[in-house]
């Protein structure tokens, strides 16, 4: 009866143990998981304002197209801010094709700079000069 009642205690014992330790396991990640989703915040913060002062940039250019204050929840302002925002995407677009072509020119540059001063690095065979 009484090792029953012993393996019982030790039993209850050991679950208290693990459950401690699972504890103080999770209690050490704490502060990584607190500045994780401080910075996650952060970002999500971040966006939000960057996509509010672009709205309202886009705003104030619709305002100034149609010459006067308008109402933001009209058909006409929301039609017009939707082209803006269109117009704003295609510029983004054309400059990042720009950034590429300009990177691919950089590197063809580069490598026919690199294959001029040294012709045997660029793989293929050197040409023969006859005499």
């Amino acid at each position: 009866m009484q090792e029953s009642l012993r393996a019982k205690q030790l039993a209850k014992e050991q679950k208290r143990r693990e459950r401690e330790q699972l504890i103080a396991e999770r209690m050490a990640k704490m502060p990584k998981m607190i500045e994780n989703w401080r910075q996650q915040q952060l970002e999500r913060w971040k966006k939000v304002q960057a996509d509010k002062e672009r709205r309202a940039r886009l705003q104030a250019e619709a305002q100034e197209r149609l010459g006067y204050h308008v109402d933001p929840r009209s058909t006409r302002f929301q039609e017009l801010l939707q082209d803006l925002e269109k117009q704003e995407r295609k510029r983004l677009k054309e400059e990042k094709q720009r950034q590429k072509a300009a990177r691919a020119a950089a590197m063809a540059a580069a490598m026919a700079a690199s294959t001029a001063q040294d012709p045997e690095a660029s793989g293929w065979p050197a040409p023969e000069l006859s005499q």
